[in-house]
């Protein structure tokens, strides 16, 4: 066991805090994190090296912890301005409640991410000084102390597990209302997410989620999920009946695009999502070989991540080359929606599915794997486009094939995405929190 200092922690997890030495506030929270796993894990910090200082580092643009006006409102966690759906769609729905007239701030641990220029001006970035989030919870806990925000909204496991832990660090009366939002299907990422610390944090989920002040989730699978199979208590979760997709300038261009002529490329494939293994991307590049021996079509794959060595190999041994391109990472879907005869998903799992709302509001035909849990109630158990079951290369080419053949009610898919607006996130979300 390293040396960790005297450093004491009062841990408020009941009627009276207890105080305890660094050594034992590890020993009582990597049980709940790890729960029997080895103890050198991304959640092992050794408490007196590796959190740092704690105060805010000198970040260009971000506000120094100490600076900030402690008048109340929303302080939404982040990992990271970089990231996919459950990043972005945060920034978007922080952008919207201080639209509304809330102070908002948003504390995170790496300030310069792509996702970055998303952030409203207005909105403030308040840099938590750790380089992972094994080591942010004193940070974090020293920032919220300092903030004192009425309420704390984090999204994804292993961030969930920090602002709780960190919450805990901080006495009852002075502790901000902790808002956890579940972004995945629990039971099987689990398993199969793609980082560590959030399978970790997931054999915590049922202990944290429970002492929430509230459970957000996307949809009603995740939601049965949490109860059936973490013990989650039913009143604690409310399913968001709108998530944070569709921004007003972003409503705007769609708007004027839906009134203009159609420029779309016949026969274009796009697919968006992270390059990584529960995207199932093999599945996808497969379904195209077998779809181009009977139907001219190009794929495009828009997304970065750790499967790219493997996808280039697999369409170099189907000999695609020329019919498919992997485009990188994009702060900007719509411009290719915008332009694609058809939008292709094929996760093993979602949350709930966002780049299946962006393609609906931009009049784009579907086809997803009928996956855990978003796109059967995003799609309106098929109403909306084509499902198919997971990992069935043959189902998927030729659902391909039956949606670029048949014409697309762009309008249609156009109304069924209106629910998702930022503003109408908010507004669920103010209501639900009584934040009005």
């Amino acid at each position: 066991m390293p040396n960790f200092g005297t450093r004491l922690f009062f841990i408020f997890d009941g009627p009276r805090p207890i105080v305890v030495d660094s050594g034992t506030f590890l020993a009582w929270t990597a049980p709940m994190m790890l729960h029997g796993t080895h103890r050198k894990s991304t959640f092992h910090a050794n408490l007196e090296e590796d959190v740092g200082p704690t105060t805010d580092a000198e970040t260009p643009g971000a506000t120094a912890v100490g600076a900030v006006v402690s008048r109340p409102h929303v302080a939404f966690f982040i990992r990271a301005l970089h990231g996919g759906g459950a990043q972005r769609d945060a920034i978007l729905l922080a952008n919207s409640l201080f639209e509304t007239g809330i102070d908002v701030s948003i504390l995170t641990l790496v300030p310069d991410g792509r996702l970055r220029q998303l952030v409203a001006d207005g909105v403030r970035i308040i840099h938590v000084p750790a380089k992972r989030l094994a080591t942010a919870v004193v940070p974090l806990r020293n920032a919220i102390s300092k903030l004192q925000p009425t309420v704390l909204f984090s999204s994804e496991a292993a961030p969930n597990v920090a602002a709780f832990a960190a919450t805990r660090l901080i006495p009852p009366k002075s502790r901000p209302r902790l808002v956890l939002r579940e972004v995945t299907a629990p039971s099987i990422a689990k398993g199969l997410d793609p980082y560590l610390q959030n399978r970790l944090a997931f054999r915590a989920a049922g202990y944290v989620y429970s002492r929430a002040d509230r459970v957000l989730t996307l949809t009603e699978g995740a939601r049965r999920d949490l109860i059936l199979n973490f013990g989650v208590p039913a009143e604690r979760i409310n399913v968001m009946t709108s998530n944070a997709v569709i921004d007003p300038p972003t409503a705007a261009r769609l708007a004027h695009r839906a009134g203009t002529a159609e420029t779309r490329e016949k026969g274009l494939l796009v697919a968006i999502g992270r390059l990584s293994p529960e995207k199932d991307h093999l599945t996808l590049i497969g379904a195209f070989a077998d779809l181009v021996k009977r139907v001219p079509a190009r794929l495009v794959i828009v997304g970065e991540g750790p499967m790219r060595p493997a996808l280039e190999d697999t369409i170099a041994r189907l000999d695609l080359e020329d019919r498919v391109t992997l485009a990188g990472a994009t702060n900007d879907p719509f411009a290719w929606l915008l332009k694609a005869d058809l939008l292709v998903t094929s996760s093993k799992f979602e949350g709930l599915g966002n780049v299946l709302i962006e393609a609906l509001a931009c009049g784009t035909a579907v086809v997803s794997t009928d996956c855990p849990y978003g796109p059967r109630e995003v799609l309106e158990g098929g109403r909306l486009g084509g499902l198919v079951p997971v990992g069935d290369t043959k189902a998927l080419s030729k659902a391909i094939e039956l949606a670029l053949n048949t014409p697309t009610d762009r309008a249609s898919l156009r109304r069924a995405a209106e629910r998702h607006t930022t503003r109408q996130a908010a507004a669920y979300l103010i209501s639900n929190l009584e934040l009005g």
